[in-house]
């Protein structure tokens, strides 16, 4: 870990990893994962990596994202865990959070206010009849600091 020195030279107390982003404490990443709607889920097919964009919305610290039938509704109902990733990336700010979970389905009326859900609507032409759950386990996040931005 390194500190970024400001500017009389005084560290700024920002956590720096081997290539020189910020390391983001776990508020950090849940404030920025509320801030966008686009993400890619990671999960297992044959022992082999899969991505899949989903548009997703953070309710009570889960990701929650719509699915038709496939892959990442299989992953949802056998509990599979998953990843997932965001990031966002203008002139004025770049930063990427992870985090790794179990998926599950979601049972509106008794698992997340639906309420919460009326907001989040599949961007896929086909229509997606489920809503699937991230419970994190584990979370991390990285951003390039503010000094590197201006140069």
């Amino acid at each position: 870990m390194t500190l970024i020195a400001g500017a009389q030279g005084a560290p700024t107390g920002l956590a720096l990893d081997s290539a020189g982003f910020e390391i983001l404490d776990q508020a950090e990443c849940f404030s920025l994962l509320s801030k966008v709607t686009l993400g890619r889920v990671a999960v297992t097919i044959g022992a082999l990596p899969a991505i899949f964009p989903v548009n997703f919305c953070m309710v009570a610290g889960q990701v929650v994202f719509c699915s038709g039938e496939g892959t990442k509704l299989t992953a949802a109902l056998s509990g599979t865990i998953v990843a997932f990733e965001t990031d966002w990336a203008t002139r004025g700010e770049v930063w990427s959070v992870q985090l790794v979970g179990a998926s599950r389905v979601v049972e509106p009326a008794t698992d997340l206010a639906a309420a919460e859900l009326a907001a989040l609507r599949s961007l896929a032409p086909v229509p997606r009849r489920y809503l699937v759950k991230i419970t994190p386990e584990r979370i991390s996040g990285r951003r390039l600091p503010v000094r590197s931005r201006l140069e």
